[in-house]
This record gives C-alpha cells, sequence and structure tokens, in this order.
C-alpha cells in the first residue's frame, strides 16, 4: 500500500516533504550548535578592578592584549604587564590590594571568592613571571584560610597577614647592583611562608628572604637586604597616593 500511495503523490508532494526535512535538519544543527556554544564558551567573571595606572602597562586576556587604564575589569586568567618605571594598582573582590611594580609581568591563575572570609574555598594564586608586587591581603587571607599565594618560577609564598612583598629577579632581567637571580619575600605585616622543592621557611613582621635560582637549597633569611627593596619603597609610597586618593586604604 506505501509503494501505491507514493505512486500516488505528485511532485509538488515530494518537493514539500524534501523541504520539510532539510528545515528540520538545519534546526537540528542550529539548536546543537547553540548548545555547543554554551557549554564551550562560559562567561568570565570579574575579580577585580584597576585603581590606577602610570606610564605602560598592558593586560593580556585570552589571545587579546591592551593597555590598562583606570577602571577597567579584571577577570581570571588575565596577566599584567608593566613597561618601565611604569605600575599599577589593582583592586580584587575580597578587599586586596596589589602594586605591580615596574618591568613585572603577573598573571591571575586561580581567584575564587565567596563572601565568608574564611570560607575553605577561598583562594588567590597570582604568578609571577618576572618583577614585583606589593600584596596587601583581604578577606580571603583572614583567619585561618591559607589560601593566599604568590607563586614564582622559584618558589610559593604563602601569606598568612596582611602585607607582603614578593619579587622574582630573573637572569635576563638582573639589576646592577647586589641583587642576584632568584625569588625574594618580605613580610610587613604578619606572617609568611616561602617554600621550595628544597625546604621552607616562615617570615615574619621586618624579615626578608631569599631563594636562589635553580640551586637546590632550602630558602634562607637575609641579613643585608638588597638595594631594591628601598626602590619599591619610594614606587609603593607614588601608588599609594594616588590609589588612596581614589579608594581608600593606603598601601603602606
Amino acid at each position: 500500500m506505501r509503494k501505491a500511495r507514493w505512486r500516488t503523490e505528485g511532485t509538488g508532494d515530494i518537493k514539500a516533504r524534501y523541504h520539510y526535512l532539510m528545515r528540520t535538519v538545519w534546526l537540528m544543527k542550529l539548536l546543537l550548535a547553540m548548545f555547543a556554544g554554551l557549554v564551550a564558551l562560559p562567561a568570565s567573571a570579574q575579580v577585580g578592578i584597576v585603581l590606577t595606572v602610570e606610564g605602560q602597562v598592558n593586560v593580556i586576556s585570552g589571545k587579546q592584549e591592551c593597555g590598562l587604564r583606570y577602571g577597567l575589569d579584571l577577570e581570571e586568567g588575565d596577566t599584567v604587564r608593566t613597561g618601565e618605571k611604569s605600575w599599577a594598582v589593582l583592586s580584587l573582590l575580597d578587599g586586596a590590594k596589589i602594586t605591580v611594580r615596574p618591568s613585572t609581568e603577573m598573571r591571575i591563575e586561580t581567584y575564587r571568592f565567596t563572601d565568608s572570609g574564611d570560607a575553605p574555598q577561598n583562594q588567590a594564586l597570582l604568578a609571577l613571571t618576572r618583577g614585583s608586587l606589593r600584596v596587601l591581603t583581604g578577606a580571603i587571607a583572614k583567619g585561618k584560610n591559607t589560601g593566599y599565594r604568590v607563586r614564582t618560577p622559584e618558589v610559593t609564598v604563602e601569606m598568612r597577614g596582611t602585607d607582603h612583598d614578593v619579587t622574582h629577579v630573573a637572569p635576563q632581567f638582573t639589576p646592577v647592583g647586589d641583587a642576584a637571580a632568584g625569588s625574594y619575600g618580605k613580610t610587613y605585616a604578619g606572617e609568611a611562608v616561602i617554600r621550595n622543592i628544597s625546604g621552607e621557611l616562615t617570615l615574619r613582621d621586618g624579615q626578608a628572604a631569599f631563594a636562589a635560582l635553580r640551586v637546590r637549597a632550602a630558602p634562607r633569611l637575609l641579613t643585608l637586604e638588597p638595594w631594591f627593596f628601598s626602590m619599591h619603597a619610594f614606587i609603593d609610597r607614588r601608588a599609594a597616593a594616588v590609589a588612596d586618593a581614589l579608594s581608600g586604604p593606603n598601601l603602606q
């Protein structure tokens, strides 16, 4: 019976069935493409903003690079890169403020924050490839939470207090003077643990430490600080004065 009925259908009926089938296939493809796009491309969440910028400072987000400017949103995965005589102050959602000093490259590797500062899922990981950061921690580092970290090619600094300095001197960027290549950490207020594959060291108020590049030795306390700490203090005061005028707490 089906063969007989098919033979009795005219050319117009066959074309109508064909077009209906093609539209159905097209709609299915469209729905699949939309679903794939929703799964593969989730929206990035804001983790902070730019408070102030001086000089040549860029942000790399995905495959795009643009100049950093006041008020720009920051997202997890963004890389901030400063030129010589350039700096930026960033404010993160938990209240942390970060001074990205000259000739620095830093990536917001991981950032998770809820309203409760003691929540175990709250964490921040900043990857410092070269240069220097002043980190005034926020709610993530309060209480017993140890989830605020800065990682360099040589060490990881776990921050348990409020005010810290992390510097990585890469061989090709070694400044003239007494600063050897490697990673440096200093605590201005609170406590920090600086560790590498050979050991760890706890820093308290006013203490500084150094871990040499590609040397199998634990971080060690410094009795004499490199000259660049004085230079950093000058930059921090200048950056803090501008940021404080715009948003509040001083970085000193």
